[in-house]
């Protein structure tokens, strides 16, 4: 296996890790779980920024979408359907930097703000009544993810980019 080959599947692994985690988390983002109310809401109160609640889980859950798009399900279908391989490098790119921005902002917001690293991961009447570190463990490993396709992929996007001008 070349090293391109091994860098192109590598990224394709890191890119279903990150598609996962964000598309799972979709469901819970735009159906107002409580687990996502209570995180907004957490943030919206300490921040005293009224667009935390509502909005921010639909615009995280559309960034999240977008940047799974562009690391997975764009470049194969630009490989595979297209026949436009090239692409691909500058897609997961991107992807990667948007899933890298997203988590970033989780990262800091579960470390230094009153949300605290463990969330609510269950409930009853209203109450949370089990507590877990997960969604901090998962917004590093999907860091390290967005991280890991750029390391892999951005020298062929910039090079990419650089010979279309």
């Amino acid at each position: 296996m070349t090293g391109l080959a091994f860098r192109q599947l590598a990224a394709y692994g890191l890119g279903v890790w990150i598609s996962v985690i964000f598309l799972d988390s979709l469901r819970f983002k735009f159906t107002g779980h409580p687990t996502t109310v209570h995180i907004f809401e957490t943030l919206k109160d300490w921040s005293g920024i009224g667009l935390f609640y509502p909005a921010g889980p639909w615009v995280i859950g559309l960034a999240e979408l977008t940047a799974s798009l562009l690391v997975l399900f764009i470049p194969v279908l630009m490989q595979f359907a297209l026949g436009r391989g090239r692409l691909v490098a500058l897609s997961q790119t991107l992807g990667g930097l948007i899933a890298m921005g997203v988590m970033t902002g989780a990262i800091v917001f579960h470390a230094c703000t009153p949300l605290g690293i463990e969330t609510p991961t269950a409930w009853a009447n209203g109450q949370p009544t089990e507590w877990s570190p997960a969604l901090f463990i998962a917004a590093c490993i999907t860091w390290c993810a967005g991280l890991g396709i750029i390391a892999l992929r951005g020298r062929d996007a910039l090079h990419l980019l650089c010979t279309r001008v």
